[in-house]
């Protein structure tokens, strides 16, 4: 027969099974005791069947018969949350999975905006360079045409009058 603490021990595993390994392995369990309970269940019910059968002739056998009963009805109610346990294992090993594809889809995309950013840091970088480049070049023609100050552009255009 299976455990009273068998449940327990299914409830109180689930919040600690966060992983798909851990979650695997609960739905492994979790079917093994499905199949030990509906093995169990169909033993205990060919001896009620036969219990039935011996005691309907005493007078005392409706009262066992109602106990076997009772008993099977937990039985039952015991191989139903087995059964529950294991489709809810199932379906956190399903929403693990998914949110795992999200995270790498999220890590994908913030790759791409890097790569994005990165293209665009050098591209200003680039342009920042020809721009100082091109500045060298004027310096280099002010102090050519013997400019004492190149950042006075009304030197320049006195000096260049016709």
């Amino acid at each position: 027969m299976v455990a009273v603490s068998d449940h327990k021990y299914w409830t109180s595993s689930w919040a600690k099974a966060t992983d798909n390994a851990g979650l695997s392995k609960m739905l492994k369990m979790a079917e093994m005791s499905t199949v030990r309970s509906h093995v169990l269940n169909c033993e205990l019910y060919k001896v009620l069947s036969m219990k039935i059968d011996e005691l309907r002739s005493t007078a005392m056998g409706s009262k066992v018969i109602d106990e076997l009963r009772s008993e099977n009805m937990i039985l039952r109610s015991r191989l139903a949350l087995a059964e529950n346990a294991r489709v809810q294992a199932e379906f956190k090993i399903i929403k693990s999975k998914k949110i795992q594809r999200l995270s790498v889809n999220a890590r994908k995309q913030a790759e791409l905006k890097l790569r994005v950013c990165e293209d665009m840091t050098y591209a200003k970088h680039k342009e920042l360079t020809e721009a100082l480049a091109e500045l060298s070049k004027a310096k280099e023609l002010l102090a050519k045409l013997g400019a004492s100050s190149y950042t006075d552009p009304k030197w320049l255009m006195d000096k260049y009058e016709p």
